[in-house]
């Protein structure tokens, strides 16, 4: 008998624990970011109850919109190359769909990449970037010397508000409102991208997170002058993820652990925090600690009985604890795909079952399951 040469999947895949007496329930939604365009539903016992089948492959993520329909940001693989890795994260395709994949709506952004959301109003909340002028490019601190675009080009982050019809109707660009000395590259990156902002989602007054993993450091925007209301630097996080607001005015965040300087051992965590002082108010790690370990993408979600959910996006392993830190249900995503070859990112070498995000929703959420 053969052995299987993907470690991953030799380990195992589907579902690996569940205390129903302890676990919120529901339905598990996930988007394999090496898949061809399939998102998934399962139910608490990992079995498949839903999939979603779109012709363009995944940008990143889906998720729920209140309505029952799913938010889909995919990939627009005719769209334009920026550099080398830029074919692994960028998206611009905006999709609704109906439970049957049938398209409601769909918008496009050439220069889309990474997160999108939808705000309370209806229109979308994306991250974009724009090459930054020569003279702005110059006051790019830290990164890999040498490592630019193609000419020297460094792109900045730009976040948009977008209408459905395609018009922009906010647009907030990082250079006109970060300091680059204060919020420098973390050495190991490259210089093609700054600060790679990671997230993009809305506060309760309307005020809008940006993460930014290249710099590690989350920032709330202020949506009536593009001010910086606080920031979270990499004193706190390293390399995170999935920055979000919970009710009460905390923010939940996978802090994914690469590079941290308190420590010579890489490892994941996911961190409740006080934005106005960036104090710790609740966190969960694994003990050890690097047996919970996620590089880059993943996220964090805080259920209505106060139990975490969270995706260890790079593994696809998506676990749910208790706040005492126990695991209470844990589920290894069994599809596996690849990416092209030439994307410039190691980690994109052969097959995977990464997820960007995940998420977890009551079967009310899904009226028509």
């Amino acid at each position: 008998m053969s052995v299987d040469q993907n470690t991953l999947r030799r380990r195992g895949t589907g579902l690996r624990a569940h205390d129903p007496g302890r676990s919120y329930g529901g339905y598990t939604l996930y988007t394999p970011i090496a898949g061809d365009g399939r998102i998934h539903l399962v139910d608490i016992e990992g079995k498949p109850a839903h999939t979603w089948n779109s012709p363009h492959p995944p940008g990143r993520q889906a998720q729920l919109l209140p309505n029952g329909n799913l938010f889909y940001a995919a990939k627009d693989t005719s769209g334009p190359t920026l550099f080398p890795i830029w074919d692994v994260y960028h998206g611009g395709i905006f999709q609704e769909l109906a439970p049957d994949s049938t398209v409601l709506r769909e918008v496009r952004h050439p220069f889309h990449h990474h997160d999108a959301s939808i705000l309370r109003n209806g229109n979308l909340l994306i991250s974009t970037v724009e090459p930054l002028d020569p003279a702005d490019a110059a006051r790019i601190r830290g990164g890999i010397p040498g490592s630019e675009a193609a000419g020297g080009v460094i792109y900045g982050d730009v976040v948009l508000e977008l209408t459905w019809d395609g018009e922009v109707v906010w647009r907030w660009a990082a250079i006109e409102h970060l300091d680059p000395e204060e919020v420098p590259l973390n050495p190991h990156f490259a210089r093609e991208h700054w600060p790679m902002a990671n997230t993009v989602n809305e506060l309760a007054d309307g005020g809008i997170v940006v993460g930014f993993r290249s710099a590690s450091t989350t920032v709330a925007v202020d949506r009536a002058d593009g001010s910086v209301r606080w920031s979270i630097g990499p004193d706190v996080l390293a390399q995170q993820h999935h920055p979000h607001e919970l009710p009460g005015g905390n923010i939940l965040v996978f802090d994914n652990g690469t590079y941290r300087d308190t420590t010579s051992v890489p490892y994941s965590r996911v961190l409740e925090l006080d934005p106005a002082t960036g104090e710790e108010v609740w966190s969960y790690e694994d003990n050890p600690p690097q047996n919970f370990y996620s590089p880059y993408m993943s996220s964090a979600q805080r259920l209505p009985n106060g139990n975490t959910f969270i995706a260890e996006g790079s593994f696809g392993r998506l676990f749910e604890v208790t706040p005492e830190g126990d695991v209470v249900w844990e589920f290894v995503v069994p599809e596996f795909g690849s990416f092209s070859e030439g994307t410039g990112l190691e980690s994109s070498r052969g097959a995977q079952n990464s997820v960007f995000r995940a998420y977890r929703y009551a079967a009310e959420q899904l009226p028509w399951l």
